[in-house]
């Protein structure tokens, strides 16, 4: 007793602070009682300090009780939430138990917040008041502030649940909660060293057990920041795990709805099994299409090839001019939609593509479809001598999509402030559809501003 007493005072745990506690009392080891470890917290904080445990259900009953429906975070937070003098809030899916001052006042509400951890939640307010987070024997998976971020940043994987608790007159409310979390975040471990970097963790032990204290506010503000900059931060890095292919998917179809344009897959032909296909695109992003190049109504001229009139009135016909006749277009041809353009092809010509047609050429209003392929090739009007052993590098010529002389990002990004809403063909190679689409998506995405 006497040594877990000086650890737990070892700490840093500021006398009077709110102190949300995530605790495995097994981790501290045997003979360590669950209520000693408690009365141990309470006198870290002091009587003037609030000690918080997160109390969620199994999520399974008709309805929340605050009063009687046990936690399933573990010994700790269940007894804690038994205690005499301990308060419970009343949302359904992220309860939050509290004994102290500020307990009131952190659960106050929580029930009518706009979702489980978002703004108006104890785990908001906690972190905005100056709150401590203990980790006792767990790591930043069970950190509950997480969640928080991401409902305040209402990111598009969080989801809209129905459910239901009792209120303090013992009457049953039905509510539907937005931005509730769910499923697995499997980079949420690699926020550990990026916050040790910045001294956001202390660690310390208790018993057997490790132990990272931090500073809730300073957390969270960290945590809003990374997945600002990178809405993906907390999955995992690869295209296995079920959830955060998900995940990652109504990210990129809210990235998507946002570029205002469309996408598709060119495809050399038809996969054998559609509807996998269709499966693998959807789960990248929704909203994408596949087509092959017979099933766009587009007519392809050769270089000085005079514009025929339009087969017919009925569909929407799109031109695709030699890039070098294409800049001298101002207007569109009777019967045409729209020119279709492929920078790779001008590169091929000659032309700078974004500077000669995108940047200056008139034409560039009047593109609807743009073909997205890059590769190698020379280029007139640079200040640099061409790169001699590219060809070396790059035998058949096909980089990825941004670094090769396509000039893609340049375009995309330029057409993306001239609200263009046309097409973006992603031209799919021969060989293996589903390898070459997942890659080809994932290039495209890394050229989005």
């Amino acid at each position: 007793m006497k040594k877990l007493k000086e650890q737990i005072h070892s700490l840093g745990i500021r006398p009077g602070v709110s102190l949300f506690v995530h605790c495995s009392v097994k981790a501290i080891g045997h003979g360590v009682g669950t209520e000693e470890v408690i009365a141990l917290l309470r006198e870290a904080v002091g009587d003037e300090g609030t000690l918080l445990f997160p109390t969620f259900t199994a999520r399974d009953e008709e309805y929340f009780d605050p009063g009687s429906t046990p936690s399933v975070m573990g010994i700790a937070a269940e007894v804690f939430r038994t205690l005499p003098g301990t308060l419970r809030s009343r949302h359904p899916r992220h309860p939050v138990a509290a004994q102290g001052p500020a307990a009131v006042e952190l659960l106050d509400g929580h029930e009518h917040a706009i979702g489980p951890c978002g703004s108006g939640t104890p785990f908001e307010k906690h972190a905005r008041s100056g709150g401590q987070i203990l980790m006792i024997g767990v790591d930043l998976d069970t950190l509950t502030l997480l969640h928080t971020a991401e409902a305040l940043l209402d990111l598009p994987y969080l989801t809209e649940i129905d459910s239901a608790y009792l209120d303090s007159v013992g009457s049953v409310k039905h509510i539907t909660m937005h931005q509730a979390p769910g499923g697995h975040r499997g980079g949420v471990r690699l926020f550990e060293k990026a916050m040790r970097n910045f001294d956001l963790i202390r660690d310390g032990r208790f018993g057997d057990a490790r132990t990272m204290l931090m500073d809730a506010g300073s957390v969270l503000d960290y945590m809003v920041e990374l997945l600002r900059d990178d809405p993906m931060a907390a999955l995992c890095r690869g295209d296995f795990c079920p959830d955060c292919t998900y995940f990652k998917s109504k990210i990129r179809s809210r990235q998507l709805s946002e570029l205002g344009a469309e996408l598709s897959m060119l495809l050399p032909e038809m996969p054998d099994d559609p509807v996998k296909y269709k499966d693998l695109v959807d789960r990248f992003a929704s909203h994408i299409s596949f087509v092959t190049a017979s099933d766009l109504n587009i007519i392809r001229l050769s270089a000085g090839e005079k514009v025929p009139p339009p087969s017919d009135h009925i569909h929407r016909w799109i031109l695709h001019p030699d890039p070098e006749d294409l800049v001298r277009f101002d207007v569109l041809p009777s019967g045409y939609s729209g020119f279709a353009y492929n920078p790779l092809e001008a590169s091929q010509a000659g032309l700078q593509p974004f500077y000669d047609v995108v940047y200056k050429a008139k034409c560039r209003d009047l593109i609807t479809d743009i073909f997205i392929e890059d590769g190698l090739s020379g280029l007139k009007g640079y200040c640099s001598p061409p790169l001699k052993y590219c060809n070396e590098l790059a035998p058949d010529g096909k980089v990825v999509l941004g670094e090769g002389h396509a000039q893609l990002q340049e375009i995309i990004s330029a057409m993306r402030m001239r609200n263009y809403s046309g097409r973006y063909h992603l031209v799919v190679p021969p060989g293996n559809l589903y390898v070459d689409t997942l890659r080809l998506l994932k290039e495209f995405w890394n050229l989005l501003p």
